[in-house]
């Protein structure tokens, strides 16, 4: 029977087996069906597995060695995001790295940005199919429960990131076409299906992670991987995407535990250390793993050498948000530049700037307590969202409140989230999602913009601002012709 043709890469079986040229085959030699796996002894089974899985986690930085920056990994997808609601403002052209996604024009089907993302996620969905298949419940070996929990939470993951990439929230139109739902590594061509199936599956998974990580006797993992804190986490975010506002507020509330408010000090440190108390998910990285100039912090910090820094690329904050942060503030602080807007908030390890070995970051928990008070706000419970934000607040104001939270009500408490929330999280990805949610039409063109490339004001559901299928999945899955394609 013919293979699914999504465009998939193997990378992460290549880190199994072995690289080489081999690796883009789409039958690759020396992969292990679920039959023989099923054959193993748990503790080989283990083994192969935890190989799939540091394969998938590897990759969250990316393949640059395949066609460079639209392949660094989902922190460039965080890039985008920010980018495309505004949020970022790019200071001049110069070597063209995010130009076109400055100027909302990277959705096109035969762009590399739109196919580097839908392979991407298809590729490590692939590879974790081939872990979750062979465990058709939650195991009771507690390595291969571990690992399974791991898998559906990052399976979960992926599927979010491509439904929220390739089609428009959930809440607008939950029966327009959605991704390819795929669970095993051997399916047929599978069809769009419906935003509703994704989401069903996303959910299956969530819960699925959340029983086998209920198991007191799995033991804590560290923020290089995923944990029952990073399975709730995702949990929140996508439960608040689909308007399950109780639920949103209770997994939020879950995630955070455990990982306190950085001080002043360390929102002011870089973001570039794994040991943050506020960090929930990072993937570590080292000489060999750092992408040098195609790396995050080649692009996003303006005082090291890299791409934003030496080419005066910069990275910085569109000023009607800067306007809105408290002198007192300390992210003030960090985004100021004698009272201009600017970005201080990423910046590499001193002594490791010239090779950008500083960690990725995907999960705090200050995103958390920005959940779990707009899920509360949403769901009626405004005195507990007041609560939670006004900790948040007097974290990142000395124990203050110049903000005047406790005031706020119905429409001005979800606008005072709303802010709060593209200040806390600039840069890390979630300023499109926001958008979208809070269904805000995006400006550039206002009297005193820093924008280089001003734009018309567009709606947040602008069809520019999702990807196109990509024009190889169109020609090559019988299930997906021009007439599924986003319009």
């Amino acid at each position: 029977m013919k293979k699914i043709n999504i465009i998939i890469l193997f990378f992460s079986l290549s880190l199994l087996f072995g690289c080489g040229d081999d690796f883009l085959n789409l039958e690759p030699q020396g992969s292990v069906t679920p039959e023989q796996l099923a054959e193993l002894p748990e503790s080989k089974l283990v083994g192969v597995f935890q190989g799939k899985l540091n394969g998938v986690y590897g990759y969250l930085q990316g393949n640059t060695n395949i066609d460079r920056e639209p392949y660094t990994g989902v922190k460039s997808w965080d890039i985008i995001s920010d980018m495309y609601a505004s949020d970022i403002v790019m200071t001049t052209q110069g070597y063209a790295w995010y130009w076109d996604t400055y100027q909302v024009n990277e959705h096109v089907a035969t762009y590399r940005r739109t196919k580097g993302i839908w392979e991407t996620c298809y590729n490590q969905i692939y590879t974790l199919n081939g872990i979750l298949e062979t465990m058709t419940e939650v195991p009771e070996n507690l390595q291969l429960k571990s690992i399974y929990a791991q898998a559906a939470t990052l399976r979960a993951f992926y599927y979010f990131k491509l439904i929220t990439w390739y089609q428009q929230s959930y809440l607008d139109n939950k029966n327009a076409p959605g991704v390819p739902v795929i669970t095993s590594s051997n399916a047929e061509p599978t069809g769009r299906g419906t935003i509703q199936e994704v989401y069903d599956q996303i959910i299956a998974d969530l819960d699925a992670a959340t029983l086998a990580f209920s198991d007191p006797e799995i033991a804590a993992i560290q923020n290089t991987a995923v944990s029952p804190s990073v399975t709730a986490g995702i949990y929140a975010q996508v439960a608040i995407t689909m308007g399950d506002y109780q639920k949103a507020a209770q997994k939020a509330a879950e995630a955070k535990e455990g990982f306190p408010l950085m001080s002043r000090d360390e929102w002011l440190g870089g973001f570039h250390t794994i040991g943050n108390p506020e960090w929930m998910w990072a993937l570590e990285i080292n000489s060999e793993t750092t992408g040098y100039y195609d790396s995050f912090f080649s692009h996003m910090s303006n005082v090291d050498p890299g791409y934003a820094g030496a080419i005066q690329m910069y990275k910085i904050m569109d000023a009607a948000l800067f306007a809105q942060i408290d002198e007192s503030d300390v992210r003030y602080e960090a985004f100021s530049d004698e009272g201009e807007a600017f970005n201080f908030k990423f910046y590499d390890d001193p002594a490791l700037s010239g090779d950008w070995v500083a960690p990725y970051l995907f999960m705090r928990s200050a995103e958390m307590y920005l959940l779990e008070a707009e899920g509360k706000a949403r769901s009626g419970d405004e005195s507990g969202a007041k609560l939670v934000l006004t900790d948040l607040i007097k974290a990142r104001c000395d124990g203050a409140d110049p903000y005047n939270i406790s005031s706020l009500s119905g429409q001005s408490l979800l606008d005072m989230i709303h802010t709060q929330a593209r200040i806390e999280l600039w840069g890390e990805g979630k300023s499109l999602l926001y958008a979208k949610r809070f269904k805000r039409t995006i400006k550039r063109n206002y009297p005193g913009t820093n924008h280089t490339e001003i734009l018309n004001d567009y709606p947040y559901n602008d069809p520019k601002l999702i990807m196109l299928i990509p024009q190889d999945e169109i020609n090559n899955n019988p299930e997906i012709d021009e007439s599924d394609q986003n319009l």
